[in-house]
């Protein structure tokens, strides 16, 4: 079939997809189309590139807000970690206090 009209080529095309596409224009297919084929073609290169370059994007911002919740979560962490510190070192002076007290009572008396 040879296909004039742009419209035409367009429709084939849908139809055929890209791989048979190439190969019909490489055998000569399309004849005076052949412009609108590799118009095509070239339309469904940029598409899957674009859609590529979206799908990139969204990976990259997974990872990022992954990383921002590791480090939420490494913050929460840490801060927990100096209140569980700052409850040791109060039961050491506590205990300290305890033993001083208890010296105190056992001299004293």
């Amino acid at each position: 079939m040879i296909a004039d009209s742009r419209d035409e080529v367009r429709r084939e095309c849908d139809k055929l997809g890209e791989l048979v596409v190439q190969a019909k224009l490489e055998s000569g297919h399309f004849g005076t189309g052949k412009a609108f084929a590799w118009e095509w073609l070239l339309e469904q290169h940029h598409r899957r590139r674009r859609e590529g370059e979206s799908e990139e994007r969204e990976r990259f911002g997974r990872a990022l807000k992954s990383a921002e919740e590791s480090a939420g979560a490494a913050r929460a962490a840490a801060a927990g970690a100096r209140s569980a510190a700052r409850w040791t070192m109060a039961a050491a002076l506590a205990a300290l206090a305890a033993v001083v007290v208890s010296l105190a009572k056992y001299w004293l008396s």
